[in-house]
């Protein structure tokens, strides 16, 4: 799956969740007794959407990476994104009631500190790669929040119903979309998976694509998710299942606009050395290798591909 099909899966997966979520607070609603405060429905509603987004995206990236689905990765996403829900909930009301002169205006912006809460919560669980990634996600989250609080406040005086769905599938779908395409929108290369040696390998990844940025640092390995320690995230970022690479054989980094590989420090023992093949354009490296457009990488039995931006490599 390359990268941009990604966005579509993404985006399907926050859709999704954010029809389950509106399903679902409908049917709490039901249970508030008539004339009690507007707060708890909203609480509601902005929670169940958070969660159910944080469980869906996890899952979906687990799914993409080539991992085996985490219960605990998913019910922390899933936790967060209630946590950031609830909050954002109390805010929403508060903002409308501010404006009220300008309803429309005070629910486009409870909507998207929805968004924005609920994204930064699950941008969070990259920000190992890259601190920017919580800023990407609050972002994304605001957008899918501007997008759902315009129809809700454009359509609910006369489809209340229908326009708090389609309010809610929006958000969720441009969380999503959001927090995966603002990596490929800023990417200044890409890391492509070119064949393997192991049948694994060429099974789980196909056309697999990563993004790489300025400020990421993705550890690269053969250990797969079960068998990480983590509560939010993966010990290895790039999963590749090979026989001939160390559970953490390699890190790709930037420094100052420049990119490098070098081997993991769990592979710098002589016998690590020996063992773990790691090759740059056909030449075995013990220390950092910078990477140029085009530069095929040797890990194990695998190879990889790194097409930078400037060079024009990065193809749509």
């Amino acid at each position: 799956m390359n990268i941009f099909q990604t966005l579509y899966f993404m985006s399907l997966a926050g859709g999704v969740a954010g029809l389950l979520a509106w399903a679902s607070q409908a049917l709490l609603v039901l249970l508030i007794p008539a004339g009690a405060p507007a707060w708890p429905s909203a609480m509601i509603a902005a929670a169940l959407l958070g969660g159910f987004i944080g469980g869906f995206t996890v899952a979906f990236d687990e799914k993409w990476a080539g991992n085996r689905l985490q219960i605990r990765w998913i019910a922390a996403g899933a936790a967060i994104g209630i946590v950031a829900g609830m909050l954002s909930g109390a805010l929403h009301l508060p903002l409308r009631s501010a404006l009220p002169g300008a309803l429309a205006l005070g629910t486009v912006l409870g909507w998207m500190v929805s968004g924005a809460l609920i994204g930064a919560g699950l941008g969070a669980r990259w920000i190992s790669v890259n601190r920017a990634r919580l800023a990407h996600g609050m972002v994304g989250g605001m957008c899918g929040g501007f997008l759902g609080g315009i129809v809700f406040g454009t359509m609910s005086q006369w489809l209340p119903g229908i326009s708090q769905a389609f309010a809610f599938v929006l958000t969720g779908a441009g969380i999503s979309f959001g927090i995966a395409f603002a990596p490929i929108f800023l990417r200044d290369g890409v890391l492509r998976f070119v064949n393997s040696g192991d049948p694994r390998a060429i099974g789980k990844l196909g056309k697999k694509e990563w993004s790489i940025q300025e400020g990421d640092s993705y550890v690269i390995g053969s250990q797969s998710a079960d068998l990480s320690k983590t509560t939010y995230g993966r010990e290895v970022d790039i999963y590749l299942p090979d026989g001939s690479v160390a559970p953490r054989h390699a890190r790709i980094y930037s420094k100052d606009g420049r990119f490098y590989v070098t081997r993991h420090a769990d592979v710098m023992s002589e016998g690590g050395l020996r063992r773990f093949i790691l090759k740059v354009q056909n030449r075995s490296i013990t220390s950092s290798c910078e990477l140029h457009d085009q530069t095929l990488i040797i890990l194990g039995r695998t190879t990889l591909m790194f097409a930078a931006k400037k060079a024009g490599g990065v193809r749509g």
